[in-house]
Parts: structure tokens; C-alpha cells; sequence
């Protein structure tokens, strides 16, 4: 029996996605680095939307966050709220062979590096917090819209007045409600002083141990996301200036303005930026994705809330709670004989990277290239299709990979008899898919009479 538990810990370590750590700005010392965590219940996603947007459209101008958005990345990618148990209750004792055992750790790790001051965790409960009874949904066991403390004050070298700053915070979140229904309130656990046998095994309980300060920021599940994250943002902001942060953002701080951040544009690049996939509005599914053969299924996302997950039918792309979209993979070897080319745009020539998007208003050709073939996915003239002038009304718009028929995949081959030199790969993107499947003998055996695989861009027509 305890073989098999160790064979399931590990099985669980091998296949999990693991939680990113993002680090913006540099450190004034004196511990005034705030850490952030957002995704420690995965069905709470006005949390991890509020924190993904800290990495990917906020610039830090003075100061240091470390931002941590997808804790339980397993429970947001199946909207569980903890599919091996509640994360948030399991930083007291903790048995090792626990399948979150090594989370915690990593977690602990950096709540407990010197220059880390504060700690921010942000939420989604249900209802409104409010100090009286008033009725089912707001009253004192709901936890949505409150600013959340263990106690009154710690004994920290920085920011050790919890409820004064907290208090503050209350005021700023008040000050720019969207609704007077959607009013914050300070909401003290007393953990220690009340033994509070849930609090005490919660993060913001390990965090003050420490004699760090620590802050829970909850959002109403009643509320949209947008709204909810918009929160989030305002109750970050202040914290962030309360211990001196300085920052610029990439969006308007208001409800539509998170909207229009939380929505854009998603890319993912595939396989050492060989592949360039955008997710505006795509297609539920994507037929005939290169993949390697003998290579690790490596990849890169625009946001660290997006993931590539193996499941039993292939593999799927998830935005936070979001599918977005299922890959169908074709087997190839790849070849690594260039990774730019000339392509005429419209009239002009450009060199272009693979793994990139290009926009056309007319037309565009890709030259003819010694040893290689093109294939332009949607436009059935031939099997190189290369040399070709290439206009919107050419294309077949159900080929498109987004719903508008607007974008359309050029891919590149080097031909089996080419045997064209072979560059050095520099790098591979920082996120593997986990738990990917074993091509099996047949496909191996196949690739070798097909073309190799060299790379592919994006054409996108106005």
C-alpha cells in the first residue's frame, strides 16, 4: 500500500501543471517586495485574472512584485475548486506524501525569501461580506467583497498594522464601487485568538507566523469576472502603493477596461516558436498540427493562465476556466534548416521569423525557396504553393484557423531529398506539455516518407 501511494505522489508530481512565478521590477531592499498569488481555488477566476494581468499588462517603474497567478493551475483548467483537496488549508502539518506536498513547498519558498515584505491573495466567495445578518447573501459567513486579516496587528518589521491598512484599502474599494450593493467591509478572522481550526491552516495564517504582513482580497462570485478582477486590480493598486510600488498599466482600470484586457487576443508558440497559433475567436478545432517526432513538446504563452493539456483524445488548449480550442497533430520530423524567410506583402518584401502574423490588405506571395515547399492551408493549388499570388477571395474560409475566415496557416517543408544544413537550435520555450502521448511505431515509420517540417506563420487578410 505504500508503494502504490508513492507511485501515485509520483505519478501526480510527473503529470501536474505546475503554478509560474512571474518576478517585475527590482528590489528597493528592506523587504518591501510584494508577493501575489491569485488561483489557489480553481474555480475562482476573478482571482487568477487579476493576477495573470499583473505579469502581462502591468510595467513595475519602482520597486518589486513576484506574482504567482495559478496555484492550483489543475483545479482552474477543470473549474474544480481543489481537484486534490482544498489548497488553502493545507499549510500547517502536511503529510509528505500529500499530492500537493510539493506545491506547498514551492509556495512556502516564497513567502519565506528575505526580500519578500507583503503577501496578497486574492479570492472569489460567494455573497457579500457584511458584520450583521442582513440576509442569505450578505451577512457575517459570506466572504465576497471583503479586505480579510488574521489579526489586528503582527509583529513585523514592515507593515506589521494589518487593520489600519486593510482599513484603507477597505476606503479606496469603496470610493470607486461600479454599485453601492457591491460595498467592501474589513473582515478580521481572529484566527489565533478565535482557534479558528480552518484559518490556522490557511496561507495568510503561515504568512503573519512569519511575522509578514499578509492580505486576503475577496471578490463576489455573484459579480461578472471582469468586475470581480476590476476589484482585485484596485485593492492590488493600493497595497502596491502602501508599500511604495510604482507601476504603469496597459489598460484603463475600469470594469470594461479589464474586460477588454481579460479578452484579447491569446498566442501560443509551438515547438521552440516553430508554431505560431492565435486565439481570436478560433475554431473549436485545429486538424493537423505538426508535431515533432524525438523532440520534447515544448511551448510559450502570451499569458500565464493558458496551458496545453494531453487528455485521451490528444491535446487541448485552455485559457484559465476557457477551452479555447482542441489540437489534432500530425507527426513529422523537423527540420531546422532556417527560421526566417522573404515573403512579398502586399508588394513590399519582408523578412519574416516563423512562428509569426503577418497582415494583408491585398494580396502576398512567399518566393520559391531551393529544396522547399509551401503549403497554404485553404488555398488547394497544388501541392507547393509557393511562387503564388495569393489574394482573400483565393481562400477557403472553413480552412481559416479563426471563425471570421480572416487568418490562415503557411507552412514550410524541406523536401525528403533536400537534405539542406541544419542550424543550431538556441532555445526552447519554457513550458512543456505534460503527460503528452507516446507516438506509436506506425507514425514513426510513416514520417520517413514525408516531408520535414520547417516552421509556420499566420496570414491574416483586413
Amino acid at each position: 500500500m505504500k508503494q502504490l501511494a508513492l507511485l501515485l505522489l509520483f505519478m501526480n508530481a510527473l503529470f501536474a501543471l505546475e503554478f509560474t512565478i512571474s518576478e517585475k521590477g527590482e528590489s528597493l531592499g528592506d523587504k518591501n517586495t510584494v508577493l501575489i498569488f491569485g488561483g489557489m481555488q480553481g474555480d475562482e477566476p476573478g482571482g487568477f485574472h487579476a493576477a495573470s494581468l499583473l505579469i502581462s499588462d502591468y510595467n513595475i517603474t519602482k520597486g518589486k512584485i513576484i506574482v504567482a497567478p495559478n496555484l492550483a493551475f489543475d483545479s482552474i483548467i477543470k473549474r474544480a475548486r481543489g481537484v486534490k483537496g482544498d489548497l488553502n488549508r493545507k499549510f500547517a502539518e502536511l503529510n509528505k506524501n500529500d499530492p500537493d506536498y510539493a506545491t506547498i513547498q514551492r509556495i512556502k519558498e516564497l513567502i519565506l525569501r528575505d526580500e519578500v515584505g507583503m503577501v496578497l491573495n486574492l479570492h472569489d466567495g460567494w455573497g457579500f461580506y457584511h458584520p450583521t445578518f442582513v440576509d442569505e447573501l450578505k451577512n457575517p459567513k459570506r466572504w465576497g467583497n471583503s479586505s480579510v486579516i488574521d489579526t489586528t496587528e503582527i509583529n513585523a518589521s514592515k507593515w506589521g498594522e494589518l487593520e489600519r491598512i486593510a482599513t484603507n484599502t477597505v476606503e479606496v474599494l469603496n470610493s470607486k464601487l461600479i454599485d453601492e450593493k457591491h460595498k467592501y467591509h474589513l473582515k478580521n478572522t481572529k484566527t489565533k485568538e478565535l482557534a479558528d481550526t480552518e484559518m490556522l491552516k490557511a496561507l495568510t495564517y503561515f504568512v503573519i507566523s512569519n511575522n509578514k504582513a499578509a492580505f486576503a482580497n475577496e471578490a463576489s462570485k455573484n459579480l461578472p469576472v471582469n468586475l470581480r478582477a476590476y476589484y482585485h486590480l484596485v485593492a492590488i493598486e493600493n497595497y502596491l502603493k502602501t508599500a511604495g510600488i510604482e507601476f504603469e498599466r496597459d489598460f484603463e482600470l475600469s470594469p470594461k477596461g479589464v474586460q477588454q484586457a481579460i479578452n484579447k487576443e491569446i498566442i501560443v508558440k509551438l515547438f521552440t516558436s516553430k508554431i505560431l497559433i492565435s486565439l481570436d475567436k478560433p475554431r473549436k478545432d485545429i486538424k493537423f498540427v505538426p508535431f515533432p517526432l524525438n523532440r520534447e513538446y515544448d511551448y510559450a504563452t502570451s499569458n500565464e493562465i493558458t496551458a496545453i493539456v494531453a487528455d485521451k483524445k490528444g491535446y487541448f488548449i485552455q485559457y484559465g476556466n476557457r477551452f479555447q480550442a482542441r489540437l489534432h497533430p500530425e507527426y513529422f520530423d523537423f527540420s531546422d534548416a532556417f527560421n526566417e524567410f522573404k515573403m512579398e506583402i502586399d508588394g513590399e518584401v519582408k523578412l519574416v521569423p516563423f512562428a509569426s502574423k503577418v497582415l494583408v490588405k491585398k494580396e502576398f506571395m512567399i518566393p520559391k525557396i531551393k529544396g522547399v515547399r509551401v503549403n497554404i492551408i485553404g488555398l488547394d493549388k497544388g501541392r507547393d504553393e509557393s511562387g503564388i499570388r495569393v489574394v482573400k477571395k483565393n481562400m477557403i474560409p472553413q480552412y481559416s484557423l479563426d471563425t471570421a475566415g480572416k487568418m490562415f496557416r503557411v507552412e514550410f517543408y524541406e523536401l525528403r531529398w533536400a537534405m539542406l544544413d541544419q542550424q543550431a537550435v538556441s532555445h526552447i520555450d519554457d513550458k512543456i506539455i505534460k503527460n503528452a502521448q507516446e507516438p506509436s511505431i506506425k507514425i514513426y515509420e510513416e514520417a520517413k516518407n514525408k516531408d520535414k517540417f520547417l516552421g509556420s506563420i499566420l496570414v491574416e487578410f483586413e
